[in-house]
């Protein structure tokens, strides 16, 4: 039987309780304040206290590791 602890992927685990559509839309807001992050200049991100390796670090992260 498959159940939230059996489903292959962490963000399916943590998230077993919320609709498709919610998802969904978690997803999309993630993407689009880290495409946000990717366009900031140097002097916006220093106002936002981080480093641009830090933003490119960020940018690195795989989707999953958001989900909840």
């Amino acid at each position: 039987m498959i159940t939230a602890r059996t489903l292959p992927f962490p963000m399916f685990r943590r998230s077993a309780g919320k609709g498709f559509g919610q998802l969904a839309a978690y997803a999309w807001r993630i993407m689009s304040t880290r495409h946000g992050l990717a366009d900031l200049d140097e002097r916006m991100l220093k106002d936002l206290g981080i480093s641009r390796a830090q933003a490119r670090f960020e940018l690195a992260r795989p989707i999953w590791k958001f989900m909840r």
